[in-house]
């Protein structure tokens, strides 16, 4: 049995999804299918009041043609079949419960094999739990069979990691051993570059004529080889080592320490000028190696006294040797003060070790967490900031290789010990609102040039405090604040699960989808042995690349390039642009 793919040019109004939960997300989610979708819902929940219960009945009674309430005292897999499981395209599963979702799941694929439907429905799980949705496949199978298990969390991360390093979502773009990107304006490094998305005068206009670009939004950008780009990140990387390890040896020492140091030097420094310049002694250095041998051998106590030195030469090599005997509890001290320091640094929540360039991010909840596991994934240095002591993501932070420092991120002294004034961004993921908000304030006080990136539910109050803090940047400058609602986030990430037939990619562009995906050339189609510009069309969709059968790929062939039947052409669409394409390119297509 194979799940109910929908193609690009199917109907989508008569596509019906079986909505099961009563939270917020579910909420956004049933939004999304009806006004950006066009599917019909049937929301499915016990009932009562509880959760977004009423919100969801009032959205039903605003909208009776596209959303269905089919509540029951208690929902099981038998009132998911009552509410129509036969007929529908999908089913989403969005409670918070992670057990219940997927026991639901496993009835409903048993019912519907029972029922003898040939044709599964597909089925969207929300999965708290990644240990459980990593291996949740074992049970009921993959995209392939129609089954999309994802983490709203893992979906949020995405966006918060992206926002903290000014990446314009989806981020990098693997495709064909190459990375895409996407950028506000044109840059002079990428291999190739096409324009997304247009402003015209308030509307958003995909895939437009690349000869008009004053108005260019996004482009997608090819990145160079990545073969012929590792010198420049490795010097990058060798600078950012040099300098937080000159900061945590700077750190290490205190006062008494670096006074000592200085003393030490000092007489050494004396001792090698008098060794190299002083000749009245039975041992005379003959040049600068001489005087270095001497000197260490003096250190060490490994000479023997020269009663014929003149007072001079005397008195530095009682210095010497002196100075010599305290090298070693000069050393021992250094060590034991670095580890005590460390082990009170972590019992207490401080920082180890000086970082620069990095992203502090306040709260490890759940989606804090992630957070600071998609920023390590990339290498990024991450100092997180937790007031609870007893926050499970203390440790999944530490493990990850993040500082965690235990505090009020509010607080100036704990910005100031998270070295906010040398930091990237700030990434405000706890809970609540006002800490959000009060921690992203508190690091602007201390850093008026500091990245924020908020969490906030409400998305109307999130674009207001992003439209306030970036008042001052230009159109076409990268906004340094961002501020988005979680579960409007989420929400939309599952509704575009339901919605896309093995797209490789979609790139959000303020409302709108763009879609990245692949077709094949089959034989005697309308781009058997066309030319590379009949696989553009403006406002629909635009060619990027073609691979050969043999594997060989051109990447922004031009205009007069031949596209032959087994070619694979990786195209830049709308969602109706998808449809297009792929009639041009089904075999016998070509009357």
């Amino acid at each position: 049995m194979h799940p109910r793919h929908a193609r690009y040019d199917d109907d989508a109004a008569e596509r019906r999804v079986i909505v099961v939960g009563d939270n917020g997300l579910t909420l956004r989610f049933i939004k999304h299918l009806i006004e950006r979708y066009a599917f019909r819902v049937i929301a499915v929940f016990p009932d009562g009041p509880g959760g977004q219960r009423d919100e969801i009945r009032k959205e039903a009674e605003a909208n009776p043609r596209n959303l269905v309430v089919f509540s029951r005292p208690r929902v099981t897999a038998e009132t998911i079949r009552e509410a129509g499981l036969t007929d529908a395209y999908a089913v989403a599963l969005m409670d918070q419960n992670d057990v219940g979702n997927l026991h639901l799941a496993l009835k409903i694929r048993e019912m519907s094999h029972y029922l003898g439907d040939d044709t599964l429905p597909r089925l969207v799980i929300r999965m708290y739990n990644n240990g459980l949705r990593d291996n949740i496949q074992k049970l009921l199978g993959d995209d392939e069979d129609g089954v999309y298990v994802e983490s709203d969390a893992e979906m949020v991360a995405d966006t918060y990691a992206l926002a903290a390093l000014q990446q314009l979502p989806p981020g990098d773009i693997k495709v064909w051993d190459r990375h895409l990107y996407l950028s506000r304006a044109r840059d002079e490094r990428a291999a190739a570059q096409w324009v997304v998305a247009q402003d015209r005068g308030g509307a958003i206009g995909l895939i437009p004529d690349e000869d008009h670009e004053e108005d260019a939004l996004r482009y997608l950008c090819l990145g160079p080889d990545r073969r012929t780009s590792r010198v420049r990140p490795a010097l990058a990387n060798a600078s950012r080592v040099v300098k937080e390890s000159a900061s945590s040896l700077r750190g290490m020492l205190n006062k008494s320490l670096v006074t000592l140091s200085a003393i030490l030097f000092a007489i050494f420094a004396f001792g090698f000028w008098v060794l190299l310049s002083n000749k009245s002694g039975a041992d005379t250095a003959s040049g600068a190696g001489d005087a270095f041998y001497l000197l260490g051998l003096l250190a060490g106590g490994g000479m023997d006294p020269d009663m014929s030195a003149d007072p001079i030469l005397k008195t530095t090599y009682a210095l010497v040797v002196l100075t010599g005997s305290l090298l070693i509890p000069f050393a021992t001290g250094a060590i034991v003060q670095a580890v005590v320091d460390r082990r009170y640094a972590l019992t207490e929540g401080r920082r180890v070790r000086r970082v620069r360039e990095h992203v502090i991010v306040v709260g490890l909840g759940n989606m804090g967490t992630r957070v600071v596991e998609k920023l390590r994934e990339r290498k990024i240095p991450v100092v997180a900031i937790e007031q609870n002591r007893n926050a499970m993501g203390i440790r999944a932070a530490r493990a990850h290789g993040a500082q965690v420092l235990l505090g009020d991120a509010s607080n100036e002294e704990i910005l100031k010990e998270a070295d906010v004034a040398h930091c990237r961004s700030l990434v405000s993921m706890a809970r609540q609102d006002t800490a959000n908000l009060e921690a992203a304030l508190s690091g602007l006080k201390l850093n008026p040039k500091l990245r924020t990136v908020m969490r906030i539910y409400d998305s109307e109050f999130a674009a207001l405090i992003r439209q306030n803090l970036n008042r001052a940047t230009k159109p076409k400058e990268a906004p340094p604040h961002a501020s988005y609602s979680a579960p409007e986030v989420a929400s939309a990430r599952f509704a575009q699960s339901l919605t896309d037939d093995k797209v490789l990619e979609t790139i959000p562009v303020r409302g709108q989808i763009a879609y990245i995906e692949a077709f094949e050339v089959g034989a005697e189609s309308r781009m058997d042995d066309a030319a590379a510009h009949r696989a553009t069309r403006f406002g629909s969709h635009r060619l990027l690349a073609v691979r050969r059968p043999g594997g060989d790929v051109r990447w922004n062939p031009d205009a007069a390039f031949r596209m032959q039947r087994g070619d694979t052409l990786l195209v830049l669409a709308t969602r109706k642009g998808l449809g297009e394409i792929l009639e041009q390119c089904r075999p016998g297509g070509a009357a």
